[in-house]
């Protein structure tokens, strides 16, 4: 049986600064803007394009890695240093947002709905959901110093290790929905807690004075996307799967990290060493 949840917000962020009107992306090259698939075409070019008084920093692989060393204490960048570029893009978007504001969003969402349409004046921060699953991440929209995101990249850095035997996804959505429901409601609700659940949620945060929230269906129905069929632009055809591959992406969950590789090269001549003991 789903839990039912009776609380309230509890995280008053009235006194933080405005939203700044900057928006945050990462790309392994600066020159996506360039891209004409589908993808981009009603994505990222269009998100530029509908909102000229706000500033879009595309920060490469180059950028990410300094980010992480310049905010990171010395052995919380050690852990990370040779994690894949997803995994480190997960901590530096909650990095980004904590320390400048602003909003960041996924290379791969649409948008067609200006973000002056959407963002209230007195609003400090929009937390959309990803259906009655959990918060989304891939589109954070905050003030700085926000605790949420503070929250978030402590218990990032707390679960992270040299070696994660667990992987990589609790580092995640998992993460992310326990420092929204303990930051905002004062109590840590999983995901998938519900319809119930999660309606009530929603409820609350549109209620309160400096949240919003929106329940999205991707990739055709979020904050910042509404398909309309006569103005989405075919470009070159590629959808999102031949979009990353032609731009030489892999799925974040392929392959092993380099320390992963370190590890089982040790492992390797260990066992080679103990058998020609035992052996020889």
């Amino acid at each position: 049986m789903k839990p039912t949840i009776n609380t309230t917000v509890k995280l008053d962020l009235s006194k933080h600064e405005n939203i700044p009107k900057i928006i945050h992306v990462s790309w392994k090259t600066k020159n996506i803007l360039d891209n004409e698939s589908p993808v981009i075409l009603n994505g990222l070019a269009n998100l530029k394009r509908i909102n000229p008084n706000y500033k879009l920093e595309i920060s490469d692989d180059i950028d990410v890695e300094n980010y992480l060393k310049q905010k990171l204490k010395k052995w919380d960048y050690i852990k990370i240093k040779n994690k894949k570029i997803v995994e480190k893009i997960d901590l530096w978007r909650l990095l980004k947002i904590y320390h400048e504001g602003g909003i960041y969003v996924d290379v791969d969402r649409y948008c067609n709905i200006p973000f002056d349409a959407i963002i209230k004046n007195e609003t400090k921060c929009i937390l959309p959901t990803h259906g009655d699953i959990d918060f989304s991440q891939d589109l954070i929209i905050s003030c700085r110093k926000n605790p949420i995101y503070k929250k978030a990249i402590e218990y990032n850095l707390k679960a992270r290790f040299l070696i994660n035997p667990r992987g990589v996804f609790h580092l995640g959505p998992p993460i992310y929905m326990r420092a929204v429901t303990e930051c905002v409601f004062g109590t840590h609700i999983k995901r998938n807690p519900g319809s119930s659940v999660m309606n009530n949620l929603r409820i609350l945060l549109e209620n309160s004075k400096s949240f919003q929230t929106y329940k999205e269906h991707l990739p055709n129905d979020s904050l910042i996307f509404q398909y309309n069929q006569d103005t989405f632009q075919k470009g070159n055809g590629l959808d999102k799967e031949d979009f990353y591959n032609s731009e030489n992406i892999k799925p974040w969950s392929s392959g092993y990290d380099k320390n992963t590789l370190i590890l089982f090269i040790i492992t390797g001549i260990i066992l080679l060493i103990a058998f020609y003991i035992y052996y020889v």
